[in-house]
């Protein structure tokens, strides 16, 4: 039986792994990225290096001979990042610019009164995190992105899409149809590129990819003898980490930023969420709303950056333990995700200056304050069908989160041992294998009474509704 490779592109990292037929990891391998910020707005990664981390994955695997069983390979990436190229030769124009990054918020503002019809088009809310604004700004204020512009000579897309031409060698420009709705330029309804959407970000369709379904047939890699068969992006294919999710489910994946995902049969629009694809194939689709929290493990990093102390992270169970009534934080970090949509907001304590809490306190308020973001989200997906929520990603090994998540939703909580949900839900994706484990989740959290918990919950929620419904607020408004 064949092996399948699965390359994780993600923001602190690059990751091959390996897995057999039935579902298990047979090797992998992991390079560390750097994040470059300037600011609070500016948040930029190297391409190059980007690409070079995951052939030092690739060449890893190869010299311990763990390549050889491979005929397919998936490829699954951070979703809003963006790059511009050179339309002929493939090299990069621009720096990769982070789905985190918000410096074309001001390109916004002109667009609020037609902010419900984009939603429709697109399933999204208006946001600086997409990848319109972004293109928009680079055109605008990079020299070297408006000239090749200009001559027509440029391609701007999604980083599947400059790795699917780098890893293989295409010189025709493709995207997969999941990366591109994060663009905001993809109508969700036709899958195509939208012209109203074109229109109002100023940008030719000639510096667009042409679009495939997800499930595609990409290419052979340049330099080795298996073929790209599926792109998409990381928190969709973590959706199918475990198999076709049972109805009644919410998927949550806790990495930099926090996803809360719901599959649906057909295309279902929230004003609140957002409302897109699962997963596309020639011919068959299925859709998904999302929730998404922007400062989940980058809201501890940040704390964290400003603290010369290493195995911080470590603490946290214990801190989480101990810590019974922490104070409320408003966590804004890279912006409020849904259902708030709002760039506009400092982070903040409650009634209180940071300075007033020691690290473990601010921690612990750090971690409620992703929990109470994520039930905002939960509140939205929700429905008398719900039932259970399986957890995944980095965050989810702490019992204390994963135990506070079930005492405010009400729905028990299900975590797996294997915390790799996004490569192994492409691997399921690409395996056409009837010998897939289903694994049992290994933990089970049920909820428990915490009236104090919900009582913060609460009072957080109050507070955000106050923020995000003043009529004096100058700057994007996304919803």
């Amino acid at each position: 039986m064949k092996n399948i490779l699965v390359i994780d592109q993600g923001t602190h990292a690059s990751r091959c792994i390996v897995f057999d037929t039935a579902g298990n990891i047979v090797a992998q391998e992991q390079q560390p990225l750097s994040t470059y910020r300037q600011g609070e707005r500016i948040i930029e990664q190297n391409p190059e290096k980007i690409l070079a981390s995951i052939y030092y994955c690739i060449d890893n695997l190869q010299k311990k001979g763990k390549l050889e069983s491979i005929e397919e390979a998936a490829l699954i990436t951070q979703r809003s990042t963006i790059i511009a190229w050179h339309k002929h030769t493939g090299k990069a124009i621009s720096h990769a610019i982070s789905w985190q990054d918000t410096r074309a918020s001001a390109l916004l503002i002109p667009l609020q009164t037609a902010a419900h019809k984009i939603q429709q088009i697109t399933g999204l809310p208006l946001s600086p995190h997409y990848g319109a604004s972004k293109m928009e700004w680079l055109i605008e204020n990079d020299a070297a992105c408006n000239i090749a512009y200009q001559q027509d000579e440029i391609i701007i897309a999604p980083l599947a899409c400059y790795l699917i031409e780098q890893l293989t060698g295409l010189t025709n420009a493709v995207v997969d149809h999941v990366n591109a709705s994060r663009t905001q330029l993809l109508d969700i309804n036709t899958l195509q590129w939208s012209n109203y959407m074109l229109d109002k970000f100023h940008l030719s369709p000639t510096c667009l990819p042409k679009l495939k379904p997800c499930l595609s047939d990409y290419g052979k890699f340049r330099h080795h003898d298996f073929t790209l068969k599926l792109v998409s992006g990381d928190q969709n294919a973590a959706l199918f980490a475990n198999g076709i999710p049972p109805s009644g489910t919410i998927l949550i994946n806790i990495g930099t930023g926090a996803f809360a995902l719901k599959m649906t049969p057909t295309l279902e629009k929230s004003h609140h969420l957002l409302n897109g694809l699962a997963v596309s194939q020639s011919d068959n689709k299925t859709f998904v709303q999302e929730g998404t929290v922007n400062g989940a493990g980058a809201a501890l990093t940040t704390l964290y950056s400003e603290i010369d102390e290493e195995h911080l992270f470590e603490q946290l169970p214990l801190w989480l333990n101990m810590i019974q009534a922490p104070p409320i934080y408003i966590n804004t970090i890279s912006g409020l995700g849904s259902p708030w949509w709002d760039t506009t907001i400092a982070d903040h304590f409650i009634n209180a200056d940071a300075t007033e809490y020691d690290l473990p306190e601010r921690s612990v308020a750090i971690i409620e304050s992703i929990i109470f973001l994520l039930q905002n989200n939960i509140d939205e997906l929700s429905d008398k069908n719900s039932q259970n929520i399986i957890i995944s990603g980095g965050l989810s090994k702490l019992d204390g989160l994963c135990q506070k998540l079930a005492d405010i939703s009400g729905l028990t909580v299900n975590r797996f041992k294997n915390t790799e949900a996004s490569a192994t839900g492409a691997a399921w994706l690409l395996s056409h294998s009837e010998n897939w484990k289903i694994k049992q989740a290994d933990s089970s959290f049920k909820p428990e009474p915490n009236d104090a918990l919900k009582s913060r919950y609460q009072t957080f929620t109050q507070h955000l509704t106050s923020l995000t419904c003043r009529d004096d607020k100058k700057a994007v408004r996304t919803v």
